[in-house]
């Protein structure tokens, strides 16, 4: 399975961006090669993966933190990345060239996961092999399509590799949720626990991921309920818990830990060098060794409680002792600050001292993250004990030993709770890219930005519009293709 991944990933990228933007993943696209082994199979499991590892504004530059008050865009000024610029003041246009990056790669990871659903049935095969395999692409399918619904609302609903782009047009967001509820839940009745897994076959999607998505797209549907049900279940599990040292988790030696629910699997390869790993390179320093995107705020630092261990595990300053015994320079940083999590440490660069070569995995949901997100669904089902467990759970994580700092919550009133859970959250997974979609999804961006706005007299933030900003614009070229049959979101 690496070594398929390899290879794709190579391949991917060999293709160059230009070759990316230019191919219409909508499109109906012959495929040369048969579906008859095993093996076959596993290559096309393997190509559904594959886009998981380009989606340059959604996740490598933390663009959803930069969007928010944790963050400024940074890197060499403001025409550096301006199309982020654009998306962190709300003054993005159709041609805002994110958009459409993960817009293509997202419906690219859905076409090449329906060519699994709809070829690998047919292989003659183990057929416990089988299943593992079309649960995967059930979940890689439904996580595409909840980025897609995330960013942009209603989506075209495409349930096959066979469709002519001229013909698709948008489908409510609901009947969206609906179908990536229907193959998560299908997933997780087959994948395995990740307990089950050998280490061989780390990297590839589990039962507690399945499950822990299922919950997370409750949660961003507002359906409370289902989302304590779900996210109970991986609790309940036992497979996953908080590990002590929360430095560790952004590192090569906390790869596949207990905490990690879903990761997405980077590998150092001598051979194939044109596959990159740019999250570390498009956060790091440019004082040290990146370009110097997503600059935590001073607002940031300021959330954080007075002796939180996290602070200086999340931010870094001039002059401060890095963990690999270097001396921090956060070279023309807007803030002051750069991200430590986002730091690569001496011991994981790779044998060629480029960090584009990095085998450092991405994580993009973890334990921690879901006692949050439990703490909330069952803090607005009326469930507060269970909640203040929750929280108080992750607070003991995060002091270190130290039981001076981070008391333990008290119960209170729900909205006092509520609020202690916003806070958590902020904290706990600051600079993760997850900052944007808990204002949207808990009606407070509006109000949260512009309050920013006010504080720093900024026009960071003032901008924002409900109704209109919570999602991106329909790439222009996407609406063209379709001969205007793809109809343009509110205010674009």
């Amino acid at each position: 399975m690496k070594k398929h991944f390899i290879l794709l990933v190579a391949g991917f990228f060999l293709l160059g961006c230009d070759d990316l933007l230019n191919k219409d993943p909508l499109a109906t696209l012959s495929v040369a090669s048969g579906y008859r082994t095993e093996a076959d199979a596993m290559k096309a499991l393997a190509a559904a993966y594959n886009p998981l590892y380009n989606y340059p504004g959604y996740d490598g530059y933390s663009i959803y933190d930069i969007v928010t008050d944790n963050a400024l865009k940074g890197g060499e000024g403001p025409s550096d990345g301006s199309y982020f610029n654009d998306i962190a003041n709300f003054t993005i246009a159709s041609t805002n060239t994110v958009a459409l990056q993960v817009w293509r790669n997202s419906y690219l990871g859905v076409f090449r996961s329906h060519l699994v659903l709809e070829n690998v049935p047919g292989i003659e095969m183990d057929e416990s092999k089988k299943s593992r395999i079309l649960a995967e692409a059930r979940f890689l399918r439904a996580y595409y399509y909840f980025i897609l619904v995330t960013l942009f609302g209603d989506v075209p609903l495409i349930k096959t590799s066979q469709v002519d782009v001229k013909t698709v047009a948008r489908d409510p967001k609901a009947d969206v949720y609906q179908f990536i509820r229907e193959d998560l839940s299908a997933a997780a009745d087959v994948l395995p626990a990740k307990s089950a897994m050998p280490a061989a076959e780390n990297g590839r999607i589990t039962k507690g991921a399945a499950q822990a998505y299922l919950g997370k797209v409750f949660l961003y549907m507002g359906d409370f309920a289902n989302a304590e049900i779900w996210f109970k279940k991986v609790i309940d599990s036992n497979e996953y818990r908080l590990v002590s040292d929360y430095a560790s988790l952004f590192t090569i030696g906390g790869e596949f830990g207990d905490e990690n629910i879903f990761e997405i699997n980077h590998l150092y390869s001598a051979q194939f060098l044109t596959a990159r790993n740019l999250a570390s390179i498009r956060q790091g320093s440019a004082g040290m060794y990146g370009y110097g995107f997503a600059n935590p705020s001073q607002d940031l630092v300021d959330e954080f409680e007075e002796g939180d261990p996290r602070l200086w595990q999340t931010v870094y300053k001039q002059g401060d002792l890095m963990p690999d015994g270097k001396i921090a320079d956060i070279g023309n940083s807007e803030t002051g600050y750069m991200s430590k999590k986002a730091y690569l440490v001496a011991s994981d660069f790779p044998p060629t001292g480029d960090p584009i070569h990095s085998g450092r995995n991405e994580i993009k949901l973890r334990y921690g993250m879901l006692l949050l997100w439990y703490a909330e669904a069952a803090n607005e089902n009326g469930n507060g004990p269970a909640a203040v467990n929750s929280v108080n759970e992750v607070r003991r994580r995060a002091r270190q030993g130290n039981q001076q700092v981070l008391p333990d919550i008290a119960a209170g009133s729900k909205e006092e709770l509520r609020q202690a859970i916003y806070h958590e959250q902020r904290v706990e997974y600051s600079m993760e890219n997850h900052r944007f979609f808990d204002l949207v999804r808990q009606g407070r961006a509006g109000e949260v930005l512009r309050a920013y706005a006010r504080k720093y007299n900024t026009v960071k933030g003032a901008n924002f519009k409900e109704g209109i900003n919570e999602v991106l614009p329909i790439p222009q070229t996407e609406i063209d293709d379709s001969q205007g049959r793809l109809k343009q979101n509110n205010g674009y």
